[in-house]
């Protein structure tokens, strides 16, 4: 099986270089399309809040907000009320903030390995100024369809948490002490820490630019939509997004780019973009797993936490387009349907789930 692994590795490796070498053009245009989109919109959104995540954890701030946040976050989520501090900023900051902090205070023995792996599963969330700036003027041409998009990416990060993690047997442990470093020092290396994960970030933007342009030329691209395109017949989506939902699948940003020219109704748009911003992409995970390259952490609680946060994203938009007339204000292309039964099922499981799980803390909490 390793030597097969191998096997593979190197004929996909063989393969994309003879790609790029063939489709040359191609794949120059990816990199400027890769680097204007870093520029114009990941770096401006997400640098700052890199900086001040690491400024944080070295200042001891996110271990105050632990002992402020100790008890209501150990009722929620099983975990220490330092891991507010990273699901706060994964939801302010963006992709991939939230993973950066929780290394971080995992690193500082803030967090468990056990703890710090379960809270990987629902603090990578998108940021408001992505889901208002592009999901919300630039595709819907609508802020408000941002605000509302920001809304359900919200609850359905926090409904993730609360099915991935463990109910509390036991009160909330003491917070280890934290010595905290002096501001000037601790300024220095936050902002050496944020540019460091910004060049990962945009390095996987770029070249997941580059992947998309080269697999357009290539027809890849026109392959796998025709494969998704069943697949969005079955949620009752339209199939001609099945191209800009797979290059959503691989890049996030592109995918969403291209969602304008197929001038959706509001009721199949909502779902479709809920759902890609809920899995993230490709490119962010690689940008998840270069940040988790080398703490130790494993990134399987994170997978399965975007994959539940892609279904519970997609089933409350669909549900919120199912049941209001109107259900993105501004937005002027209203018409078209989403059946209801499509996302009832994953709705209805996931409230059993929440259900029993209130069930069990009200007899689990001392």
């Amino acid at each position: 099986m390793k030597r097969l692994n191998r096997i593979v590795s190197a004929m996909a490796a063989g393969v994309l270089l003879f790609g790029m070498i063939l489709y040359a053009p191609a794949a120059a245009a990816g990199v400027r399309d890769g680097l204007r989109i870093a520029a114009e919109t990941a770096l401006p959104a997400l640098f700052p809040f890199f900086v001040a995540g690491s400024l944080m954890v070295r200042t001891g701030l996110s271990a105050a907000v632990g002992r402020v946040m100790a008890r209501p976050f150990h009722y929620l989520y099983g975990l220490p009320g330092a891991g507010a501090s990273a699901l706060a900023l994964g939801l302010l900051g963006g992709y991939p903030v939230g993973v950066q902090v929780t290394v971080q205070m995992f690193q500082a023995g803030q967090l468990e390995r056990a703890e710090a792996e379960r809270l990987l599963g629902f603090v990578n969330c998108s940021g408001p100024a992505f889901l208002v700036g592009m999901c919300g003027a630039a595709v819907c041409g609508s802020v408000q369809a941002g605000f509302l998009l920001y809304a359900v990416h919200v609850a359905a990060a926090l409904m993730t948490g609360f099915a991935m993690t463990r109910s509390p047997g036991v009160p909330p442990r003491p917070a280890r002490p934290v010595r905290p470093e002096p501001f000037t020092p601790a300024f220095v290396a936050a902002v050496g820490d944020g540019m460091a994960t910004a060049l990962k970030v945009t390095s996987f933007v770029v070249f997941f630019a580059v992947l998309l342009s080269v697999g357009e030329a290539l027809g890849v691209q026109d392959t796998f939509a025709a494969v998704l395109a069943p697949l969005l017949r079955i949620a009752g989506l339209p199939e001609h997004a099945s191209s800009a939902f797979f290059a959503g699948l691989v890049e996030l940003t592109n995918g969403l780019a291209a969602l304008p020219a197929l001038e959706l109704p509001a009721r199949a748009l909502f779902p479709l973009m809920s759902a890609l911003v809920g899995f993230g992409g490709l490119s962010v995970h690689c940008q998840t797993l270069s940040i988790l390259s080398g703490s130790g952490l494993s990134a399987r609680p994170y997978f399965v936490g975007k994959l539940l946060h892609a279904v519970i994203s997609y089933a409350l938009a669909s549900i919120w387009c199912a049941v209001l007339p109107n259900p993105v204000p501004a937005f002027a292309p209203t018409g078209g349907t989403i059946p209801f039964f499509t996302a009832a099922p994953a709705f209805v499981s996931l409230a059993l789930i929440l259900l029993c799980r209130v069930r069990t803390r009200k007899h689990m909490i001392p």
